[in-house]
């Protein structure tokens, strides 16, 4: 027997979380926790911990009167969450390239091939968890652990953004090579170039995910 030892909260929220992420549960959506709690088979209590566990992550918002629904996507928000990631993914590309060593270039090489051989796959889930691991081994290397909380608490919603404008299956080329490049620099130990080329990265990505939310927009019924 397989023992979980994550408490039920915590195993409710990662459900909730994936559920989010798959599109399941989709962008506005109303929750209640009388129908999580019968769909999961734990208590309203339980439930209702885990979505203020996603509601500190940002995934849910909980609505005065009318209870809970799942983070609605904007370009505000969007912006919001690429202004920081582009400061923060900018300075871990830096001290990644200033700390590599040759285990680190190892698992950053290897993160890379994992990306390059998901991208063929189609699977859009796996392309945007092997996109962003790439950007957390990096993190992993800067060796901040105030860097890497802050970027881990942004993944969270930067993976839905990802998920729901198909930004990972725009060009699979493209991605892996804008990838390629980045690694390359770090690896080299050029930081001002790693830094560079992570907050290009980084700008691209927010252009092409509020060009499609604005694309989103302007097809959805009035």
């Amino acid at each position: 027997m397989t023992i979980d030892k994550r408490s039920l909260d915590r195993q409710a929220a990662d459900w909730l979380r994936d559920a989010i992420i798959d599109g399941r549960f989709t962008s506005g959506m109303k929750l209640t926790e009388a129908g999580l709690a019968g769909e999961v088979g734990l208590s309203r209590s339980t439930v209702r911990a885990a979505l203020q566990r996603l509601c500190a992550d940002g995934l849910v918002v909980q609505r005065p009167y009318s209870g809970w629904e799942v983070a609605p996507l904007s370009r505000e928000d969007a912006n919001e969450l690429y202004m920081l990631r582009y400061c923060l993914e900018g300075m871990a590309a830096k001290l990644a390239a200033q700390k590599i060593d040759d285990f680190g270039r190892k698992a950053l090489v290897s993160a890379l091939n994992t990306l390059e051989r998901v991208s063929a796959t189609g699977d859009r889930r796996a392309i945007a968890e092997a996109d962003l691991n790439v950007h957390e081994t990096i993190c992993a290397l800067a060796k901040n652990k105030r860097l890497a909380a802050h970027l881990e608490l942004l993944n969270q919603s930067i993976l839905i953004y990802v998920m729901s404008t198909n930004q990972a299956m725009e060009s699979s080329t493209v991605l892996v090579s804008e990838h390629q490049e980045l690694v390359n620099a770090i690896i080299t130990g050029d930081a001002d170039l790693s830094e560079r080329l992570a907050k290009e990265h980084v700008a691209n990505a927010e252009i092409f995910i509020i060009e499609n939310l604005a694309k989103r927009q302007d097809t959805q019924p009035a």
